[in-house]
């Protein structure tokens, strides 16, 4: 009779404390303090690999589920340490602090909401043992003016290490939210989103960096290359775009973005090349994806919690600085599009199809910025929108994603995006039904 083997296991355990404060019209409160906290034990079988999860509020009981030396070390990690719990009245003093910035501008009303979050993770197996603390803190305002074309809405994200930092930078949000009233007054009222192919313009550090979270960073997860399930798993090697446009995911960038030293399956996390000059460069690898393809994993293996399986995922994906700024290259633009918010609609992987809903833009007419558009959509095919792109310039910013990524309905899983402005010869656009 043939012996069988031992299942080799690993242990991951977490903590995610989510401290809210949030404004509206009805007013101002904090919301209670969301604690999960959990195990999942990953058993190498003949074949395959079982998850096993279980919730833990007590961090000693949570520790005796674990053999020893795990045990010590996640008792350890989640001793209660977090100030979370007490960051409330810091909360609401920014919060009065940026509503007022933006009444005083003329603002009929500001939506806030403020969130910090603070993630504790082990990762250990028979060979590895890491662990890892990281926190971030976001601030959302959106603004609305009426019109007779109807309601129009502004909205901008921030982030930061932390609420302290966050409040160390409070007048520059006020300002920034003093803008971000000015602008929406400035631009409105609305004109109709236009219908055509267009000239289209991504400024910096703006929600429409999701564009490339979509059509570069997805299609180049290692499962979906391991499957050839994309447009461009199918062209590694292969140039798709002009030699200026180089994007990258990058998990250690910080400033303002998504940081991590490991991922959730024990390595380091590392920057990856997706297009390195216009040519399709390396998939993002957790250690199955890498088995699958031959490769060493390179620290994209992420969870959404302790209760699902790490899968090769993006964390920081940004567009490689290059040369110019946004008015070098809005000014020889006739008549185009300044996009400044998307909200993805549909994504071909396979075909490389898409479909954005276009929440926030502004004509362009001979170099200068006009009325916002209503809301439209913008559509392509990934290499013709890739092989569009004529110029990227080197003025990049960072935004978190504060809705995160939702792949395979494993999410919200938060990411972030680091674009400098990016100008495409033409895209599709036409106004949203």
């Amino acid at each position: 009779m043939r012996a069988t083997k031992p299942h080799r296991s690993s242990w991951f355990v977490e903590r995610r404390d989510t401290a809210e404060a949030v404004h509206s019209r009805s007013g101002s409160r904090i919301l209670p303090l969301q604690r999960d906290q959990g195990l999942c034990e990953s058993r190498h079988v003949d074949g395959g690999t079982e998850h096993l999860w279980e919730e833990h509020l007590d961090p000693v009981r949570l520790a005796s589920s674990l053999p020893s030396s795990p045990g010590a070390s996640a008792r350890a990690l989640l001793e209660p340490s977090s100030d979370l719990e007490t960051s409330g009245a810091r909360a609401m003093d920014i919060i009065r602090s940026v509503v007022a910035a933006a009444h005083d501008a003329g603002a009929p009303s500001l939506d806030v909401l403020l969130r910090e979050v603070e993630r504790r993770t082990l990762y250990s197996d028979e060979h590895t043992s890491t662990q890892q603390v990281s926190r971030h803190a976001i601030l959302e305002l959106k603004t609305s003016l009426s019109t007779d074309s109807g309601m129009l809405d502004a909205w901008r994200a921030f982030a930061f290490p932390d609420l302290a930092q966050l409040q160390a930078n409070l007048p520059t949000l006020e300002q920034h939210a003093t803008t971000l009233v000015r602008e929406l007054r400035e631009s409105s009222p609305g004109v109709p989103c236009p219908t055509g192919m267009l000239p289209i313009v991504f400024p910096p550090g703006a929600a429409s960096g999701c564009f490339f979270h979509e059509v570069c960073g997805h299609p180049l997860e290692g499962d979906v290359v391991a499957r050839s399930g994309s447009y461009l798993a199918r062209r590694l090697g292969q140039r798709v775009a002009g030699p200026w446009l180089s994007v990258s995911d990058d998990p250690t960038e910080g400033h303002g973005s998504l940081t991590l030293a490991w991922d959730d399956e024990g390595h380091p996390a590392q920057a990856v090349r997706l297009l390195t000059a216009g040519i399709v460069d390396a998939p993002l690898l957790d250690s199955r994806s890498a088995c699958h393809l031959g490769h060493a994993p390179n620290g994209h293996g992420r969870r959404v919690s302790f209760r699902h399986p790490p899968l090769p995922r993006m964390a920081h994906t940004r567009v490689e600085p290059h040369a110019g700024d946004l008015d070098t290259l809005l000014g020889d633009l006739s008549h185009g599009l300044l996009v400044q918010h998307l909200l993805p609609r549909h994504m071909d992987l396979l075909s490389g199809d898409f479909s954005f809903y276009i929440v926030e833009a502004r004509e362009v007419r001979d170099g200068r910025l006009g009325q916002r558009v209503s809301p439209g959509i913008l559509a392509g095919n990934g290499l013709e929108a890739l092989a569009s792109i004529d110029a990227v310039g080197a003025d990049a910013r960072n935004l978190f994603a504060t809705r995160g990524c939702r792949k395979l309905d494993h999410g919200p899983l938060p990411v972030s995006f680091g674009q400098p402005t990016v100008r495409f010869r033409g895209l599709h656009v036409r106004p949203a039904p």
